[in-house]
């Protein structure tokens, strides 16, 4: 179908500011610029109970993550929140609005981690941090107040692609079990030439000359983005936990998503997988553009109250 009106009125807003090319830009600038817009609760943001940052201990030094508590009482079923840009952009903080959406939509905690960034710290120091963080709230959970048999993993593009590689990686070895995986038009394979990359090339926010320039940075090593930890899609999926997927007709990421899906399903995997028509990428963190971005919190959040929602 055609571009949605919404999509269609974000991006001539955004193609107004001529912004110059990510790929030829110093990437501590867009790191400092990003950090400079978007951050923080959005106008409608739902009040929590509780958020705070902690240190913990992670596979290379102290790991940043911020815990969201809702109101009411524990032990609550927790989720991770990975956020997107890359592998090499944003944190926490650029994606803080759409986790304290999350937290409340679920009535869960949940834990955002700022795993390190490429290509400072490239494949798979990202998914070991993940690991690292699932591990040490599993290990803390009487003190967080969290019922460690209730877990559950959500992120948006490169966070997307970590948290899918994170259930790869905790089935294999035998960490604490993910109940459910909610995959936000997630990177899924390291294969550029989909018919998707070529259709939605430019002009659609995310480009396929950004995807390029982000795989560089996160995995240079042609041989290591075929692991299943860097691409998801070429792993055995047997025994994972149910999927939620959403993917975005205008997006190079589409095909890779969708693919995802069903190959998830051929593994015998429950995938419930949303195609959104007219839209674009990232729409998930821009509440105030699209209304697709708020239906799709609200169905992550009633999906996790099922999954791993305090039982009745």
């Amino acid at each position: 179908m055609p571009l949605h009106p919404q999509a269609e009125r974000f991006l001539a807003t955004w193609n107004a500011l001529r912004q110059p090319p990510m790929e030829s830009t110093p990437i501590e600038q867009t790191r400092k610029l990003l950090l400079s817009v978007g951050c923080g609760p959005l106008a409608g943001c739902p009040p929590l109970a509780h958020v705070e940052d902690r240190q913990i201990p992670g596979p290379d030094g102290p790991l940043r993550v911020r815990i969201y508590t809702p109101f009411g009482d524990g032990p609550f079923g927790v989720g991770f929140y990975f956020h997107g840009g890359g592998w090499v952009l944003n944190s926490v903080d650029t994606h803080d609005d759409v986790t304290r959406r999350l937290t409340a939509a679920s009535g869960c905690k949940f834990v955002s981690v700022d795993y390190r960034l490429a290509p400072e710290h490239r494949y798979p120091a990202a998914v070991e941090d993940a690991f690292a963080a699932l591990l040490w709230v599993a290990g803390n959970a009487a003190e967080l107040q969290v019922d460690p048999q209730r877990i559950a993993v959500a992120g948006d593009s490169a966070g997307g692609n970590i948290a899918a590689a994170l259930c790869l990686m905790t089935r294999d070895r035998g960490g604490p079990t993910i109940r459910q995986q909610s995959l936000l038009y997630p990177i899924t394979d390291c294969d550029l030439t989909r018919p998707s990359y070529i259709e939605n090339a430019d002009g659609y926010f995310l480009t396929a000359s950004q995807m390029r320039w982000f795989w560089d940075h996160y995995c240079p090593e042609l041989d290591l983005r075929r692991e299943p930890y860097a691409s998801p899609l070429r792993g055995d999926l047997r025994g994972l936990p149910p999927a939620l997927i959403y993917t975005a007709e205008y997006d190079p990421l589409r095909d890779e998503g969708d693919a995802y899906a069903a190959a998830l399903q051929a593994a015998g995997v429950p995938v419930t997988l949303r195609q959104c028509a007219g839209l674009i990428h990232a729409f998930i963190r821009r509440v105030e553009s699209f209304d697709a971005a708020k239906e799709a919190i609200r169905e992550i959040g009633e999906t996790l109250r099922r999954t791993i929602g305090k039982p009745q």
